[in-house]
């Protein structure tokens, strides 16, 4: 077959047209943060320490995201392929009263230790309330999408998806150049945006009949059980990430630096949304093959070389692009992070093939080794971390996310063979929504 056939094979098969609308969706926001990175790097309106800053807020974002969601996502995406519509409802309302519990409760405990916060990494007194709302909002419009993205419904999820982009960088343009100083228009053209889209999830929510009033303490203890080694997962995958500078922060790596370090994160991690990209088509598809009794091995194996097919493919292709950005787009500050690129884009790939693994352990909501991956993960990055960053700084910092993301690989990859094993082996029966 020649390749113009292949190539419009490729076009017309039914999976690659899914994940291709997946994949434009997150790189259209990608592509536009991607597009305007020379404005946020002129210094007339957003200095390195700027940059700095916001990356610092980010990373916090992700410190306190998962006390706020206890792996409530997760356990959605899972309950979906698994309950009745109506048990889903309910299980789905609930959510939201537990997220919004969970953000008062933050807000109060970052206030608590503001002068601490203050005093270890110059954070602004008002992130300890914008912190807390923007993960709230984050996980209802999270909610909403993981939702849509279920129902495979990949026209409305791209729109929307879209929508929300241009609302949240139009406004951050606008009110960086004309309104507000620095770091603080980016922030509210980020809120404004969960603001919309989260109006819309409420519209939706009522047409699809998916609000259901009905509060049982068993289902908010057992998400609270799923919920704790969720939370614990999430603190390894903030110490894993590239992006973590809290390290740097503590041992006063200088805020310039900071900012040149934290475009190259943006730049390699694009390699990872690919990754989240193909995984919205990829998960479901997983997960409801298991669920209706037909995962095999063959079928498995299946997905996983198709989704290492166009991770690769497509990694390569970014690496390419942001090359040439550090050569002809960029500010030419910020050329001496590209070393650092590649670093972090290589640690993304990894962590983009494990994750595949992972999301058996997901599924059957293994808390224990859940929990145990990701206690034994954080114990290590800890000391890597700190003995890292401590002695080679920046370049600590990205070394140390590769080498904890392999250590975390073979951890999952540990733990997950038997029940891999076994679902494949004798796939579980259940109830596939429709």
């Amino acid at each position: 077959m020649s390749i113009i056939n292949k190539v419009k094979s490729a076009v017309g098969n039914p999976v690659y047209t899914s994940v291709g609308k997946y994949i434009f969706t997150n790189f259209f926001s990608k592509g536009v943060s991607f597009l305007l990175i020379p404005l946020f790097t002129n210094p007339a309106y957003l200095s390195p320490v700027d940059n700095g800053v916001l990356s610092l807020f980010a990373s916090n974002m992700i410190l306190i995201a998962p006390f706020i969601t206890l792996g409530m996502i997760q356990s959605s995406t899972a309950d979906y392929f698994k309950k009745t519509k109506d048990a889903f409802a309910a299980s789905f309302t609930t959510h939201f009263f537990m997220a919004f519990f969970m953000m008062l409760l933050a807000m109060i405990v970052l206030y608590i230790f503001k002068e601490s916060l203050w005093e270890n990494f110059g954070l602004p007194v008002s992130f300890i309330f914008i912190i807390p709302a923007l993960s709230f909002l984050i996980f209802c419009s999270e909610q909403l999408f993981t939702l849509v993205r279920n129902r495979n419904e990949v026209n409305r999820y791209a729109l929307m998806g879209i929508s929300k982009s241009i609302i949240e960088y139009a406004l951050s343009v606008v009110l960086i150049v004309f309104f507000f100083t620095g770091w603080t228009g980016r922030i509210w053209g980020i809120a404004i945006s969960l603001i919309s889209v989260n109006l819309l999830g409420i519209w939706y929510y009522i047409k699809n009949d998916y609000i259901r009033f009905s509060f049982r303490k068993q289902h908010i203890w057992d998400e609270l059980k799923f919920g704790l080694p969720i939370f614990v997962f999430q603190l390894c995958v903030f110490m894993l990430g590239a992006t973590n500078k809290l390290f740097l922060a503590i041992f006063n790596v200088d805020k310039a630096e900071l900012g040149i370090y934290a475009i190259a994160c943006i730049l390699g991690t694009m390699v990872g949304t690919i990754a989240q990209s193909i995984l919205l088509y990829v998960q479901p598809q997983l997960y409801k093959s298991i669920s209706s009794g037909e995962a095999t091995w063959q079928s498995a194996r299946r997905i996983f070389f198709n989704y290492i097919k166009m991770l690769s493919v497509l990694s390569l292709a970014c690496v390419a692009v942001a090359v040439f950005a550090y050569y002809f787009l960029i500010n030419k500050i910020y050329l001496p992070g590209m070393k650092y690129f590649f670093v972090v884009a290589f640690q993304a790939f990894v962590w983009a093939l494990n994750y595949f693994v992972f999301l058996f352990l997901l599924y059957h909501k293994e808390k224990r080794k859940i929990l145990t991956v990701a206690l034994i993960s954080i114990g290590c990055s800890i000391v890597i971390n700190t003995c890292m960053v401590k002695y080679f700084l920046i370049w600590g910092d990205a070394l140390s996310s590769l080498m904890n993301t392999l250590i975390f690989s073979g951890l999952v990859i540990f733990f997950a063979k038997d029940i891999i094993r076994r679902t494949l082996d004798k796939p579980a029966a259940g109830t596939v929504q429709t």
